[in-house]
């Protein structure tokens, strides 16, 4: 019998049976680079905005810029083209590292990139990657990585586990879980309410605090500011369905959770990265000029491409759901 957690590893991330090993992008949800490059553009601001800061605060370089969870290499030319087009300076002298666990769709990014002329480098975990100064940042990212999860029952704080016919059978908690904050929190938690529990967010902030010499981390992602006692279930999505049938199709649905941003944020200063901003995608997206590029045609393709930008933006779309957090690491004598 597995934990949740481990069940939700395999099932998203085993090298050939794995959801992400066999999806087809766009054909359960839709990723911001996938439904528009302006969403790569107005990154490529903020990262621009955030290593002029290291300049004129006298931090050395050479620069680098981490991508997280690079995938297919998607938003990776949306950023990279945009520092080309308006930061040549930038795009010539800073080095660009990609870092995908699955081996194929590294390589795959790393020969559909190199035809642009900036230097790239490519590792499968972050731990390989080389301290560095400049800009860590990630898409939907930390919603994916595997949760425990916990739910109330009778009064009591179980753990969900899978057993081997891929039943859910609730038990007590697991080591990981026994003495965490988390669980102690999800007393709280209404009768019969699940909540997951992201103990890998942890790890990875700690993995960026060591390897981040100076620069910032880049955030975006689904979720909020959960106050203790908050129900996070975890959810599935399959065909652009959301559902609560975490077990059913292992491998060929989406398993996920919404962040808690407030995990990251008071985690992140426990290793001394300090809170920037937290604000909506939206908020994020115009200012950094995404409303210039509405077209004003009223052909069809003008309006289906307002549609797209509409969706990154409008309340009911990503705009409000999703949130961009920026932190900051700092050595004693760079601010």
């Amino acid at each position: 019998m597995r934990t949740f957690r481990d069940f939700m590893e395999s099932a998203l991330y085993d090298p050939e049976r794995g959801f992400y090993a066999r999806r087809t992008p766009t054909e359960d949800f839709y990723t911001a680079p996938e439904l528009h490059p302006a969403f790569g553009g107005a990154l490529a601001s903020a990262i621009a905005e955030r290593l002029d800061v290291l300049d004129s605060q006298g931090v050395p370089g050479p620069y680098s810029i981490v991508e997280m969870g690079s995938g297919t290499g998607t938003l990776a030319r949306q950023v990279l083209l945009a520092l080309q087009k308006d930061r040549p300076d930038l795009a010539a002298k800073t080095v660009y590292i990609l870092v995908e666990t699955s081996k194929g769709l590294l390589m795959q990014s790393l020969l559909a990139l190199s035809g642009l002329s900036t230097r790239l480098l490519g590792y499968q975990n972050l731990e390989d990657v080389p301290s560095f100064r400049g800009v860590l940042f990630s898409n939907e990212l930390v919603d994916a990585f595997p949760v425990h999860v916990l739910e109330k029952k009778d009064g009591r704080v179980w753990e969900l586990y899978v057993d081997k016919k891929g039943e859910e059978v609730l038990g007590e908690l697991s080591a990981p879980l026994r003495h965490s904050a988390a669980a102690a929190a999800a007393e709280n938690l209404p009768e019969r309410q699940r909540h997951a529990v992201n103990l890998e967010a942890t790890l990875w902030l700690q993995s960026v605090a060591s390897r981040l010499e100076d620069g910032f981390l880049l955030t975006v992602d689904y979720g909020k500011r959960f106050n203790p006692g908050d129900a996070n279930a975890p959810r599935t999505f399959f065909r652009h369905r959301v559902g609560d049938a975490l077990t059913d199709r292992a491998g060929r649905q989406d398993l996920t959770a919404n962040v808690d941003f407030e995990q990251l944020i008071s985690e992140g200063a426990r290793l001394g990265l300090k809170l920037e901003s937290y604000n909506s995608l939206s908020r994020f997206l115009l200012d950094h000029g995404i409303d210039r590029l509405f077209p004003q045609g009223q052909d069809t393709g003008s309006y289906k491409e307002r549609a797209k930008l509409k969706t990154l933006i409008h309340p009911e779309g990503m705009g409000e759901v999703f949130k961009v957090l920026i932190q900051r690491r700092a050595r004693a004598s760079s601010c």
